[in-house]
């Protein structure tokens, strides 16, 4: 019973490890990029790679109609073990397909993990899915900033392998979970497209920019560990997401929509001046947002949740694309960011809207 209740708490909190393992390497792409002697940029495929997988995993796992705790336990392992492997890659195209394969293991976990919400916390179901996001963003900031302070002492090698090993605890935990999906809860419904756009955007202007930091952040003199400790801004990820839930409970969830998503643009705005503040106050925005939006997905069910993580994460691989065009360009592309907040916001209320449950 006890390693039980654990198994559902780990459904919260699996976010913390996977995604400090995930975008560890974020701070530390100059430096890889040297290591392996590629150009600036050759790591971006690396960076989108995992995204990828997530994109078609989503859509995979919860079809397979697993016993959740088996789907969720494989897959936490499988992003430990492609991630032990990833640490040591030769060179940026080894490292692309090996991170390719982390993000198919990891998309057995998000998607999942909203849709089993409602059935494991009731009436706190959308405040579980802020927990979660909020687990999710305090985990990609410690794990970022742990990369950059690791790496300075011990060398990007072993500071990556550091932060895959937490992964195999982690599958332990999530084993026990009973229950699987239904036909219908894996079917997708209509009238969900404009929740997919809204999440392909949050991820986008999310990684977008944090890919772009590294090198800005360089070029103002900041070392390793200083660029690392700019990703604690992801702390403001935590706040937001939190913060969403208090503010839909409060307000309505529109409301709490519009106003993360003015936090985000403000945070944009002040980018330029003040990096570690603006990207705090933009990430609070975008995960109070992804917080919202992962709720209206899970109470849609497994089939709409896993594919609003597919299209989040489509949005975070195309930002993995296209950053390396605005290297040096910080400006032009912070003016793409704010054109694309503002598409987002006509999208908001269409893609908030209380849509019907999932088919029996």
């Amino acid at each position: 019973m006890r390693r039980t209740a654990l198994a559902r708490w780990a459904v919260v909190g699996a976010g913390f490890f996977l995604f400090g393992n995930l975008y560890a390497p974020q701070p530390l792409l100059p430096e890889l990029e040297r290591g392996w002697r590629a150009a600036a940029g050759a790591a971006g495929p690396g960076m989108s790679a995992p995204l990828a997988g997530i994109v078609f995993g989503s859509l995979f796992w919860p079809r397979l109609r697993l016993r959740a705790g088996l789907s969720l336990a494989v897959g936490a392992a499988g992003v430990g073990l492609f991630g032990l492997l990833a640490a040591w890659a030769p060179g940026p195209q080894v490292w692309a397909w090996l991170r390719l394969a982390q993000g198919v293991f990891l998309a057995a976990v998000p998607g999942t993990a909203l849709a089993l919400l409602p059935g494991l916390f009731g009436a706190r179901a959308a405040a579980a899915a802020g927990w979660l996001v909020a687990a999710n963003t305090l985990g990609g900031a410690l794990g970022r900033a742990g990369a950059g302070w690791l790496a300075a002492a011990w060398g990007t090698g072993p500071a990556l392998a550091l932060l895959a090993l937490p992964l195999a605890g982690l599958a332990w935990a999530l084993w026990p979970l009973e229950g699987r999906f239904s036909r219908g809860e894996v079917r997708l419904a209509g009238g969900a497209w404009p929740l997919f756009l809204l999440g392909a955007g949050l991820l986008f202007a999310n990684l977008f920019v944090a890919n772009l930091l590294p090198y800005r952040l360089e070029a103002a003199g900041y070392g390793l560990a200083g660029v690392g400790a700019v990703y604690l801004a992801y702390g403001g990820g935590t706040v937001g997401a939190l913060v969403a839930g208090t503010l839909a409970t409060a307000r309505g969830e529109l409301s709490a929509g519009l106003l993360a998503l003015a936090a985000a643009a403000a945070g944009a705005l002040l980018l330029s001046g003040w990096p570690l503040a603006g990207f705090a106050l933009m990430l609070a925005g975008l995960f109070g947002l992804h917080a919202l939006a992962g709720s209206a997905a899970g109470r849609r069910g497994a089939g709409v949740s896993g594919a609003y993580i597919s299209s989040y994460y489509l949005g975070g691989a195309l930002a993995g694309l296209l950053y390396p065009v605005f290297l040096g360009r910080f400006a032009q592309a912070l003016g793409l960011v704010l054109a694309l907040f503002a598409l987002m916001a006509l999208t908001l209320p269409a893609a908030l809207a209380r849509g019907r449950g999932p088919g029996r």
